[in-house]
């Protein structure tokens, strides 16, 4: 039987209306930082020159701390003095989720401020869990937000060994820059977002938006919305209430499993949220140069700190999700209470998604290689639309 597009169409819609995303770990609220390892050791990931701080004096020097409103913020040491010779190191934050997350989960960040500034590397992103013997990235990486100095839009990314790629004339809304996941420059595969105010003053004068990420056997698919385009099942969700993504449009970033076998290249995550400075990218010089004067630590981490009074995350929340029958390896759990956040006023129009969810498929089945013949039926449904 030859299925047409139109046939296509219908049956994905018919399973993403019938699958649900179930809550998983909430950070939100008075106890936003439980549930997670703050690292306590200089930047070893992007060679920043930051020292992050532990949770002890993350809490004393007010880099990590629930604000009046009840929102988490993240921050740079900005009144400490850092003295211009030989290698210094300005205190900052990493915190990783102590949940990991598997194949079949969903993620949905709501930001009020983002970091911003000459040096700045801020991201939130998931980071492949490593076996014995094994190095980055061999686990993979999913860069949903990452900016740095004074980008105006958001940047996402994979990071995976050769074999995983995104395909061509995928449906997104952003930018596609390079699609070989495992980019020579270790840029990975990288889509810039196009809607305006992803990133820097923009968002932050707009009272932020949201972001949502989508970890499933059909694909990787990544959406930023503005504040006031928020779509309603974000806006009226709870602690409590399922999810469900027909409403989210079509994605900012699409990486269908044609181009990637996303249950071979990714294994389970976990969810990573840092602000370093300058670094392999941000300092870099003559990507620094691009937007920024003098040199990269010189001109900004050298000195009292007054430059980084942007560079803080202002979070309401970060809800996970996943499908009914995954067993993720922590128990599900709220570590706050936030009932309604993110909050915003707007919805958008449906449109497209990136894929409906694999409901039904267990980590089991996925892990094993089985995955297969609904996995298979949701790829080929995809290439049909794309």
């Amino acid at each position: 039987m030859i299925m047409t597009r139109a046939t296509a169409l219908l049956a994905l819609f018919a399973l993403k209306a019938a699958a649900q995303y179930y809550p998983y770990v909430e950070y939100s609220g008075t106890t936003f930082f439980d549930g997670w390892d703050f690292y306590g050791a200089i930047d070893n990931t992007t060679w920043g020159n930051v020292t992050y701080v532990d949770s002890a004096d993350a809490t004393a020097e007010s880099l990590a701390f629930v604000n009046a409103a009840g929102n988490a913020i993240i921050k740079v040491d900005n009144s400490s003095t850092v003295l211009p010779d030989g290698i210094q190191y300005r205190k900052s934050v990493r915190l990783t989720s102590q949940a990991h997350f598997e194949v079949g989960s969903l993620f949905v960040i709501d930001a009020l401020h983002m970091p911003y500034g000459c040096s700045v590397w801020p991201s939130i992103w998931l980071n492949g869990i490593l076996e014995e013997g094994q190095v980055w990235p061999a686990a993979g990486e999913i860069d949903l937000i990452e900016a740095i100095n004074l980008f105006d839009h958001n940047q996402m990314a994979l990071h995976s060994y050769a074999g995983c790629v995104q395909p061509a004339n995928v449906t997104q809304i952003g930018k596609a820059l390079i699609k070989n996941c495992n980019d020579t420059t270790s840029s990975g595969c990288t889509v810039a977002e196009t809607k305006q105010n992803s990133y820097g003053p923009g968002f932050n004068q707009a009272n932020g938006g949201a972001f949502g990420l989508q970890f499933d056997i059909a694909g990787i698919f990544m959406w930023f919305w503005p504040r006031l385009e928020i779509p309603a099942s974000v806006t009226h969700a709870t602690s409590t209430s399922t999810m469900n993504i027909s409403d989210w449009g079509i994605p900012s970033a699409a990486y269908p499993a044609a181009g990637c076998n996303i249950t071979e290249f990714f294994p389970a995550q976990e969810l990573v949220v840092d602000i370093t400075l300058c670094g392999l990218w941000a300092g870099f010089p003559s990507i620094y140069a691009q937007d920024c004067p003098g040199q990269c630590f010189a001109t900004n981490i050298a000195g009292n700190g007054s430059n980084y009074a942007e560079a803080y995350f202002e979070i309401p929340a970060i809800r996970t999700y996943t499908l009914a029958n995954l067993s993720i390896s922590a128990a599900p759990q709220t570590t706050g209470a936030a009932a309604g956040s993110p909050s915003g006023t707007g919805t958008a129009a449906a449109d497209q998604t990136g894929a409906p969810p694999s409901a039904g498929v267990s980590l089991r089945l996925t892990r094993s290689g089985i995955s297969g013949v609904l996995g298979a039926a949701l790829a080929g449904m995809l290439l049909l639309l794309l």
